[in-house]
């Protein structure tokens, strides 16, 4: 099986993602850490391109995406994964 590392600046550009949906979310780093069953560190090495988020990270996000009666259902993948397009799916 062949490994793919992810680069610095995919890994910022992804801690800039997870930031701006943590805070549309309206949860603080701690609060966001128990949602996602992890600690509050790796959140914050996330959040610096330090470290990346699991594929279990983010279902979570997507599962609280829409239980969001704001955001419910339009979370973009596109959006989450790759930057590409909008937030919110149109």
């Amino acid at each position: 099986m062949k490994i793919q590392h992810l680069s610095g600046k995919y890994l910022e550009d992804m801690g800039h993602r997870f930031r701006l949906i943590r805070t549309y979310l309206k949860f603080d780093q701690k609060v966001f850490a128990g949602e996602l069953k992890t600690t509050q560190s790796q959140i914050s090495k996330i959040e610096a391109g330090k470290a990346a988020p699991t594929l279990h990270h983010l279902l979570i996000i997507r599962e609280l995406a829409d239980q969001n009666e704001n955001i419910s259902g339009s979370l973009s993948w596109s959006w989450l994964l790759e930057g590409k397009g909008n937030i919110f799916e149109e």
